[in-house]
């Protein structure tokens, strides 16, 4: 490992970072352009925006990685994403709540529970079947083809649900309504044009700036994934660990960071909705897009770091979705409910650090 790499791989992550920045941006803004509603904006394409950096690395891995441990930093990838949202994400949700419980003038996280009920839900649902097929017995592993197939339209399915649902008509969902609203930023690329002194309106920028913001963050990413592939895959020789476990820490360091500084930050300003859904509407897609391109292009054995992993992010989906259904009181979540997924991530790490050091 050379300074050299080092320099790559700071280059990588910085170039993830910032184009996921302006990605997430560039999709929010497009959702408001196509006059979807606000609901669907914040947990539809703000997760789908969030969710891209951790789809392409592991794209990116399968495809155009050529060597021996690629699917192995691609699965690390795919299982990486989940575990951390559903664990160490919903974590710092709930501390930033309760740290910040004065200003924000309540001790719970309001949510739209039935919205979040029908996430968590999928999740499971997908994550469980991905799982499942993982753990089949070799005699059965040609259902993998088949069974691959049924995570796409399974999301559609979820798009159709969250898209079909009415406009909210209480004064308290209005008030949620207006915290979507105020949580999209304005465009980046315009903000910069009109400190150029190019005459761009921030608060309503044309499309073809949405598309161009969208196109040239999308390649950034692009490239910075391509990196970070070849360093996972050059770390985990040097070092002589599972590529999959180096890829399923390191992964979501540099993908997941934007989601969380987003929903962070919502969860600060009393946004608690699009905070959450963000959150849970990215694990549903986790749980379909990338898990269907890891079934369907890799032969999607996880070995026993991918499976651990797997079982923890399944189980803090389930936990959220319990907590949901039994504690959520009119809209409102006790915080203890998120920070009880946080000491999963935590026994995941102690797994890790337990295996490496005695292995």
């Amino acid at each position: 490992m050379t300074p050299l790499d080092l320099l790559f791989v700071v280059g990588a992550f910085g170039l993830i970072l910032v184009g996921a920045e302006f990605f997430t941006g560039g999709i929010e803004w497009l959702g408001i352009k196509l006059d979807l509603s606000h609901g669907a904006t914040g947990s539809v394409l703000a997760a789908f925006g969030t969710a891209t950096p951790e789809t392409l690395v592991p794209i990116v891995a399968i495809l155009f990685t050529n060597s021996a441990a690629a699917d192995q930093i691609g699965v690390g990838a795919i299982l990486g994403a989940p575990l951390m949202l559903g664990t160490l994400v919903m974590f710092l949700i709930g501390l930033t709540a309760y740290l910040l419980r004065r200003r924000r003038r309540r001790t719970t996280l309001r949510i739209d529970a039935a919205h979040a009920s029908r996430d968590l839900a999928f999740f499971v649902v997908l994550y469980a079947l991905a799982l499942a097929l993982a753990l089949l017995p070799r005699d059965l592993h040609f259902l993998k083809g088949y069974l691959g197939w049924v995570f796409l339209p399974a999301y559609f399915l979820y798009l159709y649900l969250v898209l079909r649902t009415p406009k909210r008509a209480t004064t308290l969902d209005r008030e949620e309504e207006k915290e979507e609203e105020e949580a999209f930023e304005d465009l980046s690329f315009a903000v910069y044009l009109r400190r150029l002194g190019v005459t761009v309106r921030t608060g309503t920028p044309p499309l073809w700036l949405i598309l161009a913001q969208v196109v040239v963050s999308f390649a950034a990413i692009l490239v910075g994934a391509r990196f970070f592939a070849t360093f996972v895959d050059d770390l985990s020789s040097a070092l002589g660990l599972d590529a999959l476990l180096v890829a399923l820490i390191l992964a979501p360091l540099a993908t997941e960071l934007p989601e969380a500084a987003n929903s962070l930050i919502w969860t600060r300003d009393g946004k608690d909705v699009i905070a959450l859904g963000n959150v849970a509407g990215a694990m549903v897609f986790q749980s379909a897009i990338p898990v269907s391109i890891g079934v369907l292009l890799t032969p999607w054995e996880l070995g026993p770091y991918g499976t651990v992993a797997a079982v923890f992010a399944l189980l803090s989906g389930l936990v959220m979705y319990a907590q949901i259904r039994l504690h959520a009181r009119g809209n409102a979540l006790p915080l203890s409910s998120l920070m009880l997924t946080g000491s999963l991530y935590l026994v995941f790490i102690a797994y890790v650090i337990w295996s490496v050091v005695a292995g």
